[in-house]
């Protein structure tokens, strides 16, 4: 096999591959053996048939394709290993030539990182406040939820529950027809257009009315927008809340109750306090990942980005799916092409492989690492809080890849904490490190699990 390497931009290597028959050989008897395993030939039991007449059966070049097809991984990663390649994700390989056989595949190289200064990142945190009036919220919330709906001998108000009929009709076309269908008359509902619940107002039970209502600019069927939708609606009941009163007797009904409204209102503020400090340790800890991407630069494969997009779009696609709808329906419910669509994806990927692997190359610097001890008891923890879930995630963790996200996990968690520590002056000097290498594997679950660090709590 002789193999050749042409640098290109961006991270990446050209492999030319030349194989000649005595290597290509094995290949084809590998495929002659495969094929007879599928034929049914008349005269020879499944399997016996030789490679003299297995091949005229299938056609040589089926032959070919077919040994080629087992080739190609086994040869480009003898061929990366030859020539000592960090391959940083999935190459790009095609068939050059097939009399002789040449390869040819681009392989993208791990990025590579280079951080500036991060030892002299700075953040302030914000200081968490409860307000009166985020208790009052909660209360008149409380209030709300725990009131009975009764009938009320009235027309409709806001805020009310209405039983009502409705019939829709979009330019001639009836778009719904419902009877008895419960509706929230909320100032700000959406459904079924905003201004729907508004036009129910002063109806009393047993009235009917006609009117209609122009869909928004962001309406979210774009086909809609700026149409007129022509309701018929007939009012059958009306229901009201009866807000109790807020003091002790009140608070003794809350939750498990409370002695007093003032130990709920403690309660409350106590609670409020826990998730906007969450909450604000978020913010920083997305604030300080932010900066530090701002000091990074990466220097990476288009092959790997692409990868990531089109990984992404998949996901995407799969959700949509299990939604009952799929993505052609949604770019056409936001108005957005398949280009754009792509575009955009491609600029989150962006964004989360630069904090990624930003985070990545802190961690190397620090000389931050997981021990098996760590490891295994996050394999503890999550298989506790996993349930009924927990053998089918024991068999996903039990493997060298789910013990490398584990541990990669746990990196990036220390990464983010040493990250914190220096932004707020906690650390002052520069530790001697010598960065450490990491595979592929490795390097790929850090990028994949940063994700999390953006939008959920640590652990």
């Amino acid at each position: 096999m002789k193999v050749t390497a042409e640098e290109l931009p961006k991270r990446e290597i050209l492999l030319n591959i030349e194989m000649d028959q005595d290597e290509l050989d094995p290949y084809l008897d590998r495929a002659f053996r495969r094929a007879a395993q599928q034929l049914n030939i008349p005269g020879f039991r499944k399997g016996k048939a030789p490679r003299a007449v297995v091949e005229p059966y299938v056609g040589r070049e089926t032959l070919v394709d077919d040994a080629l097809e087992i080739l190609m991984p086994e040869a480009l990663e003898k061929a990366v290993a030859q020539e000592s390649l960090d391959q940083g994700d999935i190459p790009h390989e095609v068939i050059d030539t097939k009399d002789p056989v040449v390869l040819k595949a681009t392989i993208p190289l791990m990025p590579k990182v280079a951080l500036d200064a991060y030892r002299d990142i700075r953040h302030l945190r914000e200081s968490v406040e409860v307000s009166e009036e985020q208790i009052k919220e909660t209360l008149e919330h409380l209030r709300w939820e725990l009131a009975p709906w009764e009938p009320a001998d009235r027309p409709v108000a806001l805020e009310d529950r209405v039983t009502l009929d409705v019939r829709a009709v979009v330019d001639g076309r009836v778009v719904t027809n419902q009877k008895g269908v419960t509706y929230m008359a909320r100032a700000d509902n959406p459904n079924p257009v905003v201004g729907f619940a508004q036009e129910l107002v002063d109806l009393g039970q047993g009235q009917s009315k006609e009117f209609s209502i122009a869909f928004p600019e962001d309406y979210e069927d774009a086909g809609l927008v700026g149409k007129d939708c022509s309701f018929s609606v007939a009012v059958h009941e009306v229901k009201e809340k009866k807000l109790p009163d807020l003091d002790d007797e009140f608070a003794k009904g809350v939750g498990q109750g409370f002695d007093t409204l003032e130990a709920l209102r403690e309660d409350i503020r106590s609670g409020i306090f826990t998730q906007e400090e969450e909450a604000a340790r978020r913010r920083y800890e997305d604030a300080v990942i932010e900066q530090l991407a701002s000091r990074t630069t990466v220097e990476l494969s288009d092959l790997i980005v692409e990868h990531e997009v089109d990984h992404l779009l998949h996901d995407e696609h799969e959700s949509l799916q299990r939604q009952q709808g799929g993505m052609e329906q949604y770019l056409q419910t936001v108005g957005k092409s398949p280009e754009e669509h792509r575009a955009e994806a491609r600029e989150a990927v962006l964004k989360r492989l630069n904090r990624g692997y930003a985070l990545r190359q802190l961690a190397e610097l620090e000389s931050l690492t997981a021990s098996t001890d760590e490891i295994l008891e996050d394999k503890k923890t999550l298989l506790e809080a996993a349930g009924p879930q927990a053998a089918g995630l024991r068999r996903e963790l039990d493997t060298p890849d789910g013990l490398t996200s584990l541990g990669d996990a746990i990196v990036r968690r220390k990464a983010v904490a040493r990250l914190v520590e220096i932004a707020e002056g906690v650390v002052d000097s520069p530790k001697a490190a010598t960065p450490r290498r990491r595979t592929t594997r490795q390097a790929k679950k850090v990028d994949e699990t940063v994700e999390s660090t953006e939008e959920q709590p640590e652990g």
